[in-house]
C-alpha cells in the first residue's frame, strides 16, 4: 500500500502542558521526513494555518476536549486528524505517547486510509433572524441556566411536529459523540462509523419521551416555548450562547463532516482502555486517580 503524500502538516499541541509541547518540537523535526511543511500551534491559538489550502493533515497532542475543538475549525474540509493523547481518558485517540513512532509510521503507511464520522450544523434564529451559527462534531445541549425550572420546548423532526416537552434539556449527538455527555444522560454508546444522529431528552418531565436514534440526514427545529427557564445552546461542551423564549434552533446532521486518518481501534477495544469497564480492584483506584487531574477531558479548552 502507498503511503501517503503530504504538503503541509499542522501539529497543534494541548494548552498549558509541557511534555506536549516538547513532543511537538520533536515530532515537527520527525514528519519532515514525510512531508513538505510542518507547522507548530498551541490549540488556544486562532491561527490562519487551518485555513492553509494545502493542509493535507493535522496531527494533535491533547484530549478528547482539544480534539473536538480542532475537528471544529476544519469541519467537512476532508482534512484527515491523527491523535496522540494527552487527555485524562483519551477515547477518541488512537495513539499514545510512549510508542507515537511506531505508531504514527504504521498509520501513515498505510495511505489514504481514513474513518468519516457525523457532524452537526445549527442555526440560532431571534425574531425571525438568524443570529449565530455554526458547527458541532461532539454534542448540541438545549439546557436549562441554575434556576429549577424546565425547558419548554415545540420539537418537529424533518417537518413533522414531535409536539411540546419538558425537561433539564435536550441533547443531539453524534455517534463520536456518544461516549461523553449523551451516555451519562442515558443515551446509548454508538459505534462512531454510523451516519445517525442521537436524540437524548435530559429528565424529561413525566418521562414522557425516550432516547431515540435517527438518520444522520434529519433535520431538527426547537421552538423555545413560553414558560420555559433560562436556558443556554451550548456546543461540544466548549462554546455557548444564551438562549430566549421564542427562539428557533434548527439542527441538520451531515455526514463525512470529520476524518481520523487510519483503521483506529474497536469500539469494543475503547471500552475496555478507556476506564468505562474496570477490569479489577487495581483498575478502580487507578481511576479514582484520574479523577483528580484538572485537564479532565471533559472541561478541556481548545
Amino acid at each position: 500500500m502507498e503511503s501517503l503524500s503530504l504538503r503541509t502538516v499542522l501539529i497543534v499541541t494541548k494548552a498549558r502542558v509541557a511534555e506536549a509541547a516538547e513532543l511537538g518540537q520533536t515530532l515537527a523535526r520527525w514528519m519532515l521526513n514525510h512531508c513538505q511543511r510542518v507547522h507548530v500551534v498551541v490549540a488556544e491559538q486562532n491561527s490562519p494555518l487551518y485555513q492553509d489550502p494545502e493542509l493535507d493533515l493535522v496531527i494533535i497532542l491533547g484530549g478528547d476536549g482539544t480534539i473536538l475543538g480542532v475537528a471544529r475549525r476544519v469541519f467537512d474540509r476532508k482534512i484527515p486528524l491523527v491523535s496522540i493523547n494527552f487527555g485524562r481518558v483519551g477515547f477518541l485517540s488512537d495513539i499514545e505517547p510512549d510508542n507515537w513512532e511506531e505508531q504514527l509510521s504504521k498509520i501513515l503507511q498505510e495511505g489514504n486510509v481514513y474513518r468519516s464520522l457525523a457532524g452537526l450544523r445549527w442555526k440560532l434564529y431571534r425574531f425571525g433572524h438568524l443570529i449565530h451559527s455554526g458547527t458541532a462534531v461532539n454534542d448540541l445541549v438545549i439546557g436549562r441556566s441554575g434556576m429549577a425550572r424546565l425547558v419548554y420546548v415545540d420539537i418537529s423532526v424533518n417537518g413533522e411536529r414531535m409536539g411540546d416537552v419538558r425537561a433539564d434539556g435536550f441533547l443531539l449527538g453524534t455517534p463520536m459523540g456518544s461516549s461523553g455527555y449523551s451516555i451519562s444522560a442515558g443515551g446509548p454508546l454508538l459505534q462512531t462509523s454510523l451516519n445517525v444522529v442521537n436524540f437524548v431528552p435530559i429528565c424529561p418531565f413525566l418521562n414522557i419521551i425516550p432516547p431515540m436514534v435517527f438518520d444522520c440526514h434529519t433535520f431538527f427545529r426547537f421552538h423555545m416555548l413560553p414558560g420555559t427557564t433560562d436556558s443556554y445552546l451550548t456546543l461540544d461542551g466548549q462554546e455557548g450562547h444564551i438562549i430566549q423564549t421564542n427562539d428557533v434552533i434548527e439542527v441538520e446532521c451531515c455526514p463525512d463532516c470529520v476524518r481520523f486518518l487510519g483503521r483506529g481501534i474497536s469500539l469494543v477495544e475503547r471500552i475496555r482502555t478507556r476506564s468505562f469497564i474496570l477490569q479489577n480492584p487495581m483498575d478502580k483506584a487507578a481511576a479514582e486517580t484520574k479523577t483528580q487531574d484538572p485537564d479532565a477531558d471533559s472541561s478541556e479548552e481548545e
